[in-house]
């Protein structure tokens, strides 16, 4: 009978030692995986701990490529955590979770330890759904922040359009500084200056440096995926009011989404209510009659299997035209390209205002950046180039508000996500 109470004390013994080395190997596990990552030149790292489920939250600004942040953040993880742990991948943008990515450890290293490349075979969950996950990034604190970090950024630019009969072709080369730096949660402070290297085009101001955007843009994330956008400063916008003078709009802008089916539709509003103003030789001039509400509603479906995308615009655009936008798009990797076409009311005698057009996303960018810092230059991400036919009216037209957010949201739909990781 002595035997049964030495039995259970020494299995309560047992079971507290397990339960002290497992909470100190929780700490253990954090604290190095934490450095790893951060060592590794992410951001806003943190991590929380469920039983067997790890949750990484983590920033990528060193990658040009998301799909290469979440190879190395995986590659990272599974050398850490145990075999029989799942991870959940939370890749944020300015501290906003964008998506979960789950993968066991197990089949990700049995995967590795084979011949074939990529993660085609093993069970790979994208998710753009992060509702539940937010309550544990709450609980967590975030290392390596990026708050009060400056980048300078360097976007070329080219302008192509027709010319008269001596000159068919019109060509602008220029080159752009853009200042970036968050300083709180979802929010991006950015200033971009234009200065042209090469002008023929016909429009004087473009051989004039310039102030292009002035803009403080915030993002919140809602439940059951909306997203809200706000900018608010100084856009640009394509001129076609007189050759001599650059306009631009000043005002507020917002962009609401709710995204469907895991990311592969989603349907939204962008309105603005913006003013104008032109800057010439030095003199600023704002013009009252030009202030002006705009708003346009839009859908998008994308096909998961090509990442192929088809989007339909339709509102009232700057220069007072009602407007219908169809986009078709293709993700190649990190390339995007796109064909549009625009039916306008605006239309002057012997045209039926339509137009259309090519546009490109081109990464320019270093695969792997210098580690974010105090201060920070590199190149600019992606080349954005577009082409319209020229007719005499300008319909369609938008002020451009900062796109940062559109190409990480592309770059971590969930359907392009697991694409990319079965051949990465």
């Amino acid at each position: 009978m002595k035997v049964l109470p030495r039995l259970i004390l020494f299995s309560l013994l047992i079971f507290s030692l397990a339960l002290e080395t497992r909470s100190q190997e929780l700490p253990n596990l954090k604290d190095s995986l934490v450095r790893a990552l951060v060592a590794e030149g992410f951001e806003n790292v943190g991590i929380y701990i469920e039983k067997k489920e790890v949750y990484l939250f983590y920033e990528n600004r060193r990658y040009r490529s998301e799909v290469d942040g979440i190879s190395r953040v995986l590659q990272k993880a599974a050398m850490a955590c145990s075999d029989s742990s799942v991870l959940h991948l939370v890749p944020m943008h300015h501290e906003i979770p964008v998506t979960v990515i789950t993968m066991g450890v197990k089949d990700y290293l049995n995967k590795k330890a084979a011949t074939e490349t990529g993660l085609s075979g093993i069970p790979v969950q994208s998710l753009l759904n992060t509702d539940a996950v937010q309550d544990f990034q709450k609980k967590v604190q975030l290392q390596n922040r990026t708050f009060g970090r400056i980048d300078l950024l360097f976007l070329p630019g080219l302008r192509l359009q027709y010319g008269n009969f001596d000159q068919p072709i019109e060509w602008m080369v220029s080159i752009s500084p853009i200042v970036q730096a968050s300083l709180w949660k979802g929010s991006l402070l950015s200033a971009q200056v234009f200065i042209p290297i090469h002008n023929e085009l016909q429009y004087q101001y473009e051989s004039k440096p310039r102030l292009e955007t002035a803009t403080i843009n915030q993002l919140f994330r809602l439940p059951k995926n909306v997203f809200v956008y706000a900018s608010a400063g100084l856009f640009p916008f394509t001129n076609d009011i007189g050759p001599n003078i650059y306009f631009q709009r000043y005002g507020v802008s917002i962009d609401i989404r709710k995204y469907f089916w895991n990311g592969r539709a989603s349907a939204g509003l962008t309105t603005g209510y913006t003013g104008i103003m032109s800057l010439n030789d030095g003199f600023l001039n704002y013009y009252p009659e030009g202030t002006k509400a705009n708003y346009a509603f839009f859908g998008e479906y994308r096909e998961p299997t090509y990442d192929f995308t088809t989007r339909v615009t339709a509102g009232k655009f700057i220069y007072d035209d009602y407007a219908v936008k169809l986009e078709v798009s293709r993700q190649f990797h990190e390339l995007n390209l796109s064909f549009f076409v625009i039916k306008s009311d605006l239309k002057s005698p012997g045209e039926n205002g339509t137009v259309g057009g090519i546009a490109l996303a081109i990464p320019i960018a270093p695969r792997k950046s210098p580690k974010p810092a105090s201060f920070r230059v590199n190149l600019a991400k992606y080349f954005n180039f577009d082409y319209t036919n020229r007719i005499i009216d300008p319909v369609g037209r938008s002020y451009r508000t900062n796109p940062d957010w559109n190409d990480t949201f592309r770059n971590l739909n969930p359907d392009y996500v697991e694409n990319q990781l079965k051949v990465q």
